[in-house]
């Protein structure tokens, strides 16, 4: 063979040439919500010989260090973390728009040299060979390898419940373009109406937002069903003060309805109810739609019925897969009790994180007794949610409350952002002074909030 055409051959991309080949424990992160920030921050913690606060009892590894290095790689269709429970005000109020979303590249804690983000969509997960294939931002197929997968990527939810884009200026040009609408090119006008269909967690909260950041606008929820969030596991205490929150707002509500939406000339909307009523409408939201586990990467016997990942108590998949152990879930992707909730997913990555750093230490251990995985116990059902200007939260032992100090007590004036900020310790690069390794009690104690007790429900 000529040199020429050796070098050629030499240099032909192969199957697996973008794999990296390293003697780190390479943990491959696939979604960065609020499970896979959790796992991937509580992770770099441990390898750091740092502990977080549990709300659970896990094992204690005194400070110890694997031998080689830990390296995460995250992919994700999203640029940034998008606060999904702010999602009603995030696309209601242009005040919050820009806030509710965190580039990766600008937060300090991410900032990491074994830490690397792959903007892209997971297509096909191999546990026998460890290998991760996905289509990049450009359109280009890649591999990636790993020694541990955690799966965190959550629901497939509908516009407006999330953002349309994985890019944060795609996501503020939508939602600019949403509010508009609303509002009517940007500037309130009075009397026009807004319509949504579906009383869910989602339908409830943005009607909310949209009467109590616009009280001059008509805002009707229309629902099919004789009460609100007829979907979850709640007493029907706790719909009813919902439902008596709605109107307090001034929500029209019009329950027992189907309704069908058809488009005017003029660029207004037809909603005609089950009952024969008809509603021109300036704006139709749908929040009917539910959402649904990104799983379809997945080998089916993986899953259950529904999509969702089946995961023993220590979020390893429970299915005979190869490798079974080496592969965890966390967060809505998972079957798991209670409400989905981001506390629950948080503290769901906490658990994952130490169970990945217990397998790491144990594979290099061979002699000494090996650490035992933490457990995370059968969630409860609580919810937390916003109602305009007033909250309801709602747990088995404390019964239901709500009104507008349990607003600003539990949710402050972002829908929660800033105690999930605190909660995982992440900064802004631009912040001065701030050292994201240290919490005061008071933010511990604020931060607990977002834990295993009553977190926002919106997207949920």
């Amino acid at each position: 063979m000529h040199l020429p055409k050796l070098i050629d051959a030499l240099n032909t991309p192969s199957p697996l040439a973008n794999l990296s080949i390293s003697s780190s424990h390479r943990v491959l992160v696939i979604g960065a919500a609020y499970g896979g920030i959790s796992t991937l921050l509580n992770l770099f913690d441990l390898s750091q010989g740092k502990v977080r606060e549990s709300a659970y009892p896990l094992p204690d590894f005194k400070g110890q260090k694997p031998e080689n290095e830990v390296e995460i790689t995250v992919i994700d269709e999203r640029d940034g973390f998008f606060h999904s429970v702010g999602a009603p005000l995030a696309h209601v109020s242009k005040t919050y728009t820009s806030a509710m979303w965190k580039r990766y590249s600008q937060l300090n804690e991410l900032r990491h040299p074994n830490l690397h983000f792959k903007h892209g969509s997971v297509q096909k997960i191999d546990p026998e060979v460890k290998i991760a294939e996905y289509i990049d931002r450009s359109g280009q197929s890649r591999r990636q390898r790993y020694d541990y997968l955690i799966m965190a990527t959550g629901l497939k939810r509908h516009w407006p419940a999330v953002p349309k884009s994985g890019s944060y200026a795609e996501y503020v040009r939508d939602a600019q373009v949403l509010i508009d609408k609303i509002t009517g090119n940007g500037r309130v006008q009075e009397e026009r109406k807004v319509v949504i269909i579906g009383a869910g967690a989602v339908g409830v909260e943005f009607a909310g937002e949209i009467k109590a950041n616009y009280p001059s606008l008509s805002v009707t929820l229309v629902h099919s069903r004789s009460e609100v969030l007829s979907s979850e596991p709640l007493p029907t205490e706790v719909k009813e003060r919902v439902k008596l929150l709605l109107g307090e707002e001034g929500v029209d509500l019009k329950l027992g309805n189907r309704a069908s939406v058809a488009d005017l000339s003029d660029g207004k909307f037809l909603v005609t109810l089950a009952n024969g009523e008809n509603i021109i409408a300036d704006v139709v939201l749908d929040a009917t739609k539910k959402g649904s586990p990104t799983t379809n990467c997945l080998p089916a016997e993986c899953l259950d019925d529904e999509n969702g990942i089946k995961v023993n108590s220590y979020l390893q998949f429970s299915s005979s897969i190869p490798n079974a152990l080496s592969h965890f879930g966390v967060g809505d992707v998972i079957t798991w009790s209670g409400i989905k909730r981001a506390g629950g997913a948080m503290v769901m990555g906490q658990v994952a994180a130490t169970n990945v750093y217990a397998s790491i230490l144990n594979s290099e251990n061979v002699t000494s007794k090996p650490f035992q995985l933490g457990e995370l116990p059968e969630y409860p059902v609580v919810i937390g949610i916003a109602v305009g200007k007033q909250c309801l939260t709602y747990d088995s032992k404390q019964g239901v409350k709500w009104g507008v100090q349990l607003m600003k007590d539990y949710f402050q004036d972002d829908l929660g952002w800033a105690y999930s900020l605190k909660y995982l310790g992440l900064t802004d690069v631009d912040e001065k002074g701030e050292d994201a390794s240290k919490h005061t009690t008071v933010e511990i104690a604020e931060a607990k909030r977002v834990g295993p007790e009553p977190v926002p429900a919106a997207a949920a």
